[in-house]
């Protein structure tokens, strides 16, 4: 009887341990099959896109359960794609996203990735003044996004009209290029290329940020992600928090990754890892107070005039307040 007994529970282990090595070597597999495929937009490559960025490199997007392909895109295009399905989530929170969520657009902000904003104008050496830039070319990012409302502000908030300017949108990666080239006098830009273009002789004019105080960067999705996909939601605002939190705490992991990944020197890289650290949302739950500013920033433009939009409207800070919480920020 003992030497039975024994038997069966031989067998019962092999089959067991059998079932364990089967789960083991599976799950990987099972892992990515199950992995949800996600595209999320975003505007250009700057520092207010650096939590994307490294959640994606540093695999935090991965171990949250994601699968996640980022796609560069201008403001329109994202708005349109966003709503025709083509994406899934935008990679910021600014004038250009409130606008269209304003317009109709089913969409909200969701997730905050900082509370003030940099941007400079920067001209080519030969221009000592906003004054003689008048009548010249100024480039942004896109036309009815962060850059250009910005910009604008600026430019009235320092006497001049906006309207003696010539604005012009362009990529990213044309605004230095363009400087070089001489097809622009100026542009309005944020960091890295703000010191990468003040370090090759261009000239910085106005700082524009000093004048615009509103959220920059983070995470707009539609009403029916929010209410159909709220768990893959918290998984993405999840997986940008923790990155946003890495790079705050590593320095030199944080300055490394953004001269590889934005291509900059080590001193423009340090730079602008400051300006991060210095204007990080800390929980990256949206507060009204930084909606209410895009939205007056819209109507100081003549958009919504005399509209009285809630908070409710345009930001949904219910999930991104749950992940906070979780990791433990103090939030109301």
């Amino acid at each position: 009887m003992i030497q039975k007994c024994n038997g069966g529970r031989f067998v019962g282990l092999f089959i067991f341990g059998m079932a364990v090595l089967a789960v083991v070597f599976a799950s990987p597999a099972l892992a990515q099959e199950g992995r949800n495929k996600v595209r999320i937009s975003y505007p250009s490559t700057s520092i207010a896109n650096l939590a994307l960025f490294a959640a994606q490199q540093w695999n935090i997007f991965e171990q949250n359960g994601l699968e996640v392909e980022s796609i560069q895109m201008r403001s329109q295009a994202a708005n349109a794609a966003s709503a025709s399905g083509d994406i899934h989530y935008v990679a910021g929170v600014g004038p250009n996203s409130v606008a269209a969520t304003l317009r109709g657009l089913p969409s909200k902000a969701v997730w905050f990735a900082s509370e003030r904003l940099v941007y400079s104008i920067v001209a080519r050496p030969e221009f000592k003044s906003l004054k003689e830039l008048r009548g010249k070319r100024i480039a942004v990012t896109g036309l009815g996004g962060t850059s250009e409302v910005v910009l604008r502000i600026g430019l009235e908030a320092a006497g001049e009209n906006p309207k003696d300017f010539v604005i012009i949108g362009l990529g990213a990666a044309q605004l230095m290029s363009g400087l070089e080239s001489g097809s622009i006098e100026a542009a309005n830009f944020n960091p890295p290329f703000l010191y990468f273009a003040k370090r090759k002789g261009f000239r910085e004019l106005l700082d524009v940020g000093a004048h615009a105080q509103m959220p920059l960067g983070g995470l707009t999705a539609s009403n029916a992600s929010i209410q159909n996909r709220a768990a893959e939601l918290k998984r993405i605002i999840r997986s940008m928090q923790i990155a946003r939190r890495m790079l705050l705490q590593a320095k030199e992991k944080s300055v490394d990754f953004i001269m590889r990944g934005i291509k900059v020197d080590r001193q423009t890289a340090e730079d602008s890892y400051e300006d991060y650290r210095r204007t990080s949302s800390g929980s990256g739950v949206p507060t009204r107070e930084g909606m209410e500013q895009i939205v007056k920033s819209l109507q100081m433009l003549g958009q919504f005039t005399g509209k009285k939009v809630a908070f409710e409207e345009v930001a949904d800070a219910r999930i991104a307040r749950e992940v906070a919480r979780e990791l433990g920020y103090k939030v109301d």
